[in-house]
């Protein structure tokens, strides 16, 4: 049973439910979410890229950008939900959210290596730049 009623996709004679408001209510949340995001890509890159802070350096904004970028790649995944079924927004269904999702997890893996990296040789002082894992999140992506 699916749920876009009048497009006729179910094949049925009439619609008990009414999802519209449903599908109202998730795309504004989405896009509400997304501009969020689009703000802290901001944030990041004027305090953390441009002005230098070092809380933000610390926490490497590169990274920060990537996850932000793939929580929104993923935020967006909501609207291949919408409308009539269709090949193509079927195949971007799992294709968006998976590599949205598999591209955190990774550059959160990436980061916590750096950290341990860090803490291997704790009197030792070792600078790990954010090309060597950019490389490493490459690589991990490719899978």
């Amino acid at each position: 049973h699916f749920i876009d009623c009048q497009n006729m996709s179910d094949e049925s004679k009439d619609c008990s439910s009414n999802y519209i408001i449903i599908f109202i209510v998730f795309g504004i949340l989405t896009g509400l979410l997304i501009v969020f995001s689009l703000l802290l890509i901001a944030f990041v890159a004027i305090f953390g890229l441009l002005l230098g802070y070092r809380r933000l350096n610390q926490a490497s904004p590169v990274f920060l950008i990537v996850i932000l970028i793939s929580m929104i790649v993923g935020y967006s995944s909501v609207y291949a939900w919408f409308g009539k079924p269709h090949p193509v927004a079927c195949g971007f269904q799992p294709w968006l959210l998976g590599l949205s999702v598999n591209s955190m997890v990774v550059a959160l893996c990436v980061k916590n290596i750096r950290i341990w990296r860090i803490f291997k040789y704790p009197m030792k002082k070792l600078r790990i730049s954010d090309v060597e894992l950019m490389a490493l999140w490459l690589i991990l992506m490719v899978p």
